[in-house]
């Protein structure tokens, strides 16, 4: 009897782990899209427009954006996690370390581009008085640029492939996910640094594929009555 009930214990956390994918998912997808908005550096400031009225404007939003992407970087983290666990003996190797891997470059980059404009404003508070230039501020500012518009779109790039070569060799969802992800890649890879708002379409991708997983969630419970423990299937 103990062992029956631990056996049904096991299948509810794994009906319950999809949409921790999903939750999590959602979640990176909401905070990493406010940040960029609060800070309007995700698609449309340009270094050069640095000025002490914008650093004023700022400073508020940037106070609550280096509290938002910490959390946003579990997140993401966590959605990974779930994500390589929902293919379960299907998962290939090497498609999963480059997946594992790109997914902790891309937190890290997220931790740097934040740390960086949070020095852009605490200096700037710091010396405000004393500022004869901002050219460093304007340094600065390109830098974070280039991390979150350049070398974080072409890694989520490399994560996005991974992820659907290893959907594409186990046919674990419909095509058409996989495709989308394969144009938005290849988008990243060739694109990425000419076009700005183009830093807010992999948020939008995770949402993308977190309510896809929520919802054959919600399908699966409804049809197996939780008898049966979730893969990406469709």
């Amino acid at each position: 009897m103990a062992e029956s009930e631990g056996i049904s214990q096991l299948v509810r956390r794994e009906v319950r782990s999809p949409r921790s994918a999903a939750l999590a998912g959602i979640l990176y997808s909401l905070l990493m899209v406010t940040s960029m908005i609060l800070l309007r550096t995700g698609a449309i400031v340009d270094p050069a427009e640095i000025s002490s009225d914008w650093l004023e404007a700022r400073s508020a939003e940037s106070s609550v954006v280096l509290v938002l992407i910490p959390f946003a970087g579990i997140a993401f983290l966590w959605f990974t996690g779930v994500m390589r666990d929902l293919m379960g003996n299907l998962e290939d190797k090497f498609f999963a370390t480059v997946f594992l891997g790109s997914g902790l470059i891309m937190v890290a980059m997220m931790f740097v581009w934040a740390a960086a404009f949070g020095a852009i404003f605490s200096t700037y508070q710091a010396v405000a008085g004393e500022l004869t230039g901002f050219d460093v501020l304007i340094y600065a500012t390109a830098f974070t640029n280039e991390i979150i518009g350049n070398y974080f779109l072409r890694m989520a790039a490399v994560y996005m492939l991974s992820i659907g070569s290893l959907w594409t060799r186990t046919k674990a969802v419909p095509r058409w996910l996989s495709i989308v992800t394969y144009i938005v890649a290849l988008a990243f890879l060739l694109f990425a640094g000419g076009l700005r708002w183009t830093r807010f379409i992999f948020p939008a991708w995770v949402l993308l594929v977190s309510i896809y997983i929520l919802i054959l969630n919600y399908r699966h419970t409804q049809e197996n009555e939780g008898n049966e423990p979730l893969t990406l299937d469709a």
